[in-house]
C-alpha cells in the first residue's frame, strides 16, 4: 500500500495524529472474553500487518517476518487471559512492541551466528538500544498508521463494485495516470478522480470507526 495515500488522508500530520491510534481495549477484550476464531482473525489482520511491516523494516526477510508474527501471536495468546488492562492508552502496543522487538533480534542474532560472525559480534539488541527511541518510534507508528489504512480500505473495498476497486488501485496505488485508467476501463478521466475521492472519504469513515475498536 502507498504511503502517499496515508499521507493525503492526513495521519501523519501531528503527534495528535498519532497518539489517536492508541490502542483501544475493545478487541483486546473481546479476545480476552470470548476468543472465537473470528475476532482472531481481526486481530491477526490487523496488527500482524503492522508486526510483519516492522519486521522487514528491520531487515528480516519475509519467511522470516511471517515467523515473527506467529510466533508473538503465540505469545499473546498464551497471555491474553492474564494480561492486566489499563485505562492508559497505548499499554498494550508498548507490550506489543517489546514482545516484536525481542523476536525479531533473536533472528538477526542466529542470521549472525549461522554466518560464523562470532569474533567481534556485537549484540544487536544493544546496537538497537543506542539507537534514537523517536527513530524506532517513527517506524512503528508508521506500520501502525498503515495497518489502520490497509484494514480500513480493505473494508471499503468489501462493499463497492469490482470496478471502483479497479479504478482505485490503478489510479490510487498503482499509480497510474487517470487518462490510462479511464482507457482501459472504458472510463472518463473524471470519473476515476470521483472514484478516488468517493473511496478515499469512506476510508476515512472506517478509520475513525477502527479507532473505537482498536
Amino acid at each position: 500500500m502507498s504511503y502517499d495515500l496515508i499521507t493525503d488522508m492526513k495521519l501523519n500530520e501531528s503527534s495528535e495524529g498519532l497518539t489517536a491510534y492508541c490502542t483501544r481495549a475493545s478487541l483486546l477484550l473481546r479476545l480476552k472474553e470470548s476468543g472465537d476464531d473470528e475476532t482472531w482473525r481481526e486481530f491477526y489482520g490487523i496488527y500482524g500487518r503492522m508486526i510483519f511491516g516492522y519486521a522487514l523494516r528491520h531487515g528480516l526477510s519475509h519467511a522470516e517476518a511471517e515467523d515473527v508474527v506467529q510466533n508473538v501471536c503465540v505469545k499473546l495468546f498464551r497471555h491474553i487471559f492474564s494480561f492486566n488492562y489499563s485505562s492508559e492508552l497505548g499499554m498494550f502496543r508498548g507490550w506489543l512492541k517489546t514482545v516484536t522487538n525481542n523476536a525479531v533480534f533473536d533472528y538477526l542474532r542466529r542470521r549472525q551466528r549461522r554466518a560464523g560472525l562470532f569474533e567481534g559480534y556485537r549484540d544487536h539488541a544493544e546496537v538497537m538500544a543506542e539507537e534514537k527511541h523517536a527513530v524506532d518510534e517513527s517506524v512503528w507508528q508508521a506500520e501502525w498508521q498503515k495497518s489502520v489504512f490497509d484494514t480500513a480500505l480493505q473494508r471499503v473495498y468489501g462493499r463497492i463494485s469490482e470496478s471502483s476497486r479497479k479504478a482505485f488501485h490503478l489510479f490510487a496505488v498503482e499509480n497510474m495516470p487517470a487518462g490510462e485508467v479511464a482507457a482501459r476501463l472504458g472510463i472518463e478521466p473524471n470519473a476515476v478522480y470521483a472514484c478516488k475521492h468517493r473511496i478515499l472519504k469512506q476510508v476515512r469513515a472506517e478509520v475513525e470507526l477502527l479507532k473505537d475498536e482498536i
